[in-house]
């Protein structure tokens, strides 16, 4: 059979919005191109203004992918509103609203902030998603209401067990509470770039590919010739081969943690 031409599997320019995709954007890559999800897919939505009230997802599928919602698979990242659970998302902040008591307090109003919201109501909580896209940021209200009007936050960080991830969050919404502007993530980091290599090389597995038109794929047709009698360029497409079968049978949570 004839070796696959260079340009027959994904190229990288597919794949450059990714770069300030972040990990929740990327773990929503992963999931929604998983055909277990695409079969029953696609959440009803009630928009209020800029707040949409979205049907949680059945118990049984968050505990399956760690999404609290389960948005239409054919939405990219910078469209699907993903809620993620905080069992797998280290990154959601957990708030109690409260009575607005005096002057001194510098009321949170959702409704009347600048970003899109989407909230889920929970049995015992809200679930909140303030953005889509890459400034996203996720609270769970433990008490209170942010649908009734201005509230008071407490923030309870006391539960968190890696605090760095709940501390950037708490970072970026203390700024969009002062400016008013959802803050983009930074661009991808070395590994969340290997990850977004490794959905490329799961997204030519799908369409077909063979382990030498990965070589291809990733490092040009001319250096595939010259060097692949060799080991080298073979072990780094197995590794990227295993992480993205890895990923895609639901590594892809570890991005969260």
């Amino acid at each position: 059979m004839p070796a696959a031409l260079p340009d027959a599997w994904p190229a990288a320019a597919s794949y450059r919005n990714l770069d300030h995709a972040g990990p929740a954007g990327l773990a929503w890559e992963w999931l929604r191109r998983d055909p277990a999800y695409q079969a029953i897919a696609g959440t009803s939505a009630v928009a209020h203004g800029d707040v949409t009230l979205v049907e949680p997802a059945p118990a049984d599928c968050t505990g399956r992918w760690g999404c609290l919602a389960m948005p239409d698979a054919s939405l990219g990242w910078t469209e699907a509103p993903v809620l993620w659970s905080a069992a797998v998302d280290a990154s959601v902040l957990q708030v109690v609203a409260l009575p607005v008591m005096d002057r001194q307090t510098e009321p949170f109003d959702l409704i009347g902030s600048a970003a899109k919201a989407t909230v889920i109501r929970g049995e015992n909580r809200e679930h909140v998603l303030l953005g889509v896209g890459a400034g996203t940021i996720r609270l769970d209200v433990a008490g209170g209401s942010l649908l009734a009007g201005p509230v008071a936050l407490m923030h309870d960080l006391s539960g968190v067990v890696d605090l760095e991830p709940a501390l950037a969050a708490l970072r970026r919404f203390l700024e969009f509470r002062r400016t008013g502007h959802l803050t983009v993530v930074p661009p991808a980091s070395q590994r969340l770039r290997r990850q977004v290599l490794a959905l490329r090389v799961h997204d030519a597995l799908v369409a077909g590919a063979s382990i030498r038109d990965v070589g291809v794929m990733l490092f040009g047709l001319g250096r595939v010739r010259d060097e692949w009698a060799g080991e080298a360029l073979k072990s780094q497409c197995r590794r990227l081969i295993a992480m993205a079968r890895d990923m895609a049978e639901g590594g892809y949570r570890e991005l969260l943690r």
